[in-house]
């Protein structure tokens, strides 16, 4: 499956939107279809390389946003409840 993303390929550059593939769910994950997300002070953070924390290090190419919300869309073997 192909999606559409935002990708951050390196500190501090522009997000670059391109199709993006998609792996099917595995056992025990579930795929969401994102309808919409929300950038955070965290995710600005990492795609200009200030967060750093102890060990840490910004990993590039990144999809940004962790605060999203969507419907279920396929889930892998195993999955009874969510």
């Amino acid at each position: 499956m192909w999606i559409v993303a935002a990708v951050a390929w390196e500190a501090g550059k522009p997000l670059v939107i391109e199709e993006v593939e998609v792996a099917p769910p595995q056992k025990h994950e579930v795929r969401l279809k994102i309808l919409f997300t929300a950038l955070c002070h965290t995710d600005i953070y990492f795609c200009e390389a200030k967060m750093l924390y102890v060990g840490q290090n910004p990993l590039f190419p990144r999809i940004l946003g962790h605060e999203p919300g969507g419907i279920v869309e396929s889930i892998g073997q195993g999955v009874t409840e969510l």
